[in-house]
């Protein structure tokens, strides 16, 4: 799906420019108007009637909850999210969450008053608090779920295939002969985890080979810090794996940085895939293979969804989430078996 980032990248201007073209902003140059017009021909680029719609209501703000701002994953999809903004011609209001912390109710309430927002986006692990979502709706504000647990009929949502996107990552490891893949697992809080963990079972479960020991499953909390520990859990093993499945890139970030501590070769002696495709999944070397999440897609579809729930109540009543569809990327950090002598323990 063609994005305003696209189209900004094709036209060599900001994705702000191209909102001010899409708006018939008078502050755009004939020549940069004719270029990003260029642009969007060239790439087939059509603005949906869902996001006309938005800019013609000039809708305001949407929130957004955030719990780690610093981390991998909140990172993207905040830029995502900036950037469906940009599109819709909307403005994006963040707040910090700690979940349910004790006063989350009079901060919420604060922020809800505070800002003005009618729609809120919530993000893991805040899409499943089910007493947050319930105060939300006490409050009147509309919410779209991205990656919940289990749909919720009372509020639309978007995801992605966490367990389809495992199995590929496995599959894609099995066709390079690997079969003793460990795995570190994410937060246990977060859905994330136990797709991807389930996704990675499933594998091997299709392809009629035992499912591996527990001393292959490492837990982690999505953090650099507990990869490393996974890592070295794994590595420490009598008989470690050729490969290991980290649930997101800063584990697998962590797990290279391990490996390669202790002299491995990175893929001759062990395997690394992650998952999110973060930014350091393409900065550290060996260049890391990864499962790239549509997180412009998803930020998009979000803000689609407001609009068309705004112009038709039911829109806003499904149990069936957007499932939105991501793509394996497979880079530097992963190769055959080694056929030299196993990784060697810790010294």
């Amino acid at each position: 799906m063609t994005t305003i980032n696209d189209v900004a990248e094709r036209a060599g201007v900001s994705p702000k420019t191209v909102s001010r073209v899409l708006n018939d902003h008078e502050s755009v140059s004939a020549k940069t108007r004719d270029r990003v017009q260029a642009a969007m021909r060239d790439l087939g680029y059509q603005p949906s009637a869902a996001a006309r719609g938005l800019r013609s209501q000039g809708s305001g703000s949407v929130g957004v909850l955030m719990g780690d701002p610093s981390g991998g994953y909140h990172t993207r999809i905040h830029h995502a999210l900036l950037l469906a903004c940009v599109e819709t011609g909307r403005h994006l209001t963040v707040d910090l969450s700690d979940g349910l912390a004790p006063g989350w109710q009079d901060r919420l309430h604060a922020f809800i008053r505070d800002s003005g927002v009618r729609e809120m986006i919530l993000l893991p692990p805040e899409c499943d608090f089910g007493a947050m979502k319930d105060l939300l709706r006490e409050l009147d504000v509309r919410c779209v779920l991205i990656s919940p647990t289990t749909p919720d009929p009372r509020f639309p949502a978007i995801a992605m295939d966490d367990r389809a996107a495992a199995r590929e990552v496995v599959e894609h490891l099995f066709s390079l002969g690997h079969t003793r893949i460990g795995h570190i697992a994410g937060h246990p809080d977060h859905a994330a985890s136990t797709h991807r963990r389930n996704g990675f079972y499933e594998a091997y479960a299709a392809r009629g080979l035992p499912r591996p020991g527990p001393e292959l499953v490492v837990g982690g909390e999505f953090t650099f810090k507990t990869g490393l520990e996974a890592a070295k859990t794994l590595l420490d093993i009598a008989d470690p794996p050729t490969a290991i499945f980290a649930a997101n890139d800063e584990m697998a970030a962590a797990t290279c940085m391990e490996a390669q501590r202790r002299g491995l070769r990175i893929p001759d002696d062990i395997s690394v895939v992650g998952f999110d495709d973060q930014p350091i999944a393409s900065v550290i070397w060996p260049s890391l293979t990864t499962i790239r999440q549509p997180f412009e897609q998803m930020a998009l579809r979000a803000l689609q969804t407001f609009a068309a729930w705004n112009a038709n109540e039911g829109a806003g009543k499904t149990n069936a989430p957007f499932l939105a569809r991501h793509s394996l990327v497979v880079r530097e950090s992963t190769g055959p078996v080694g056929s030299g002598s196993p990784p060697p323990r810790k010294p």
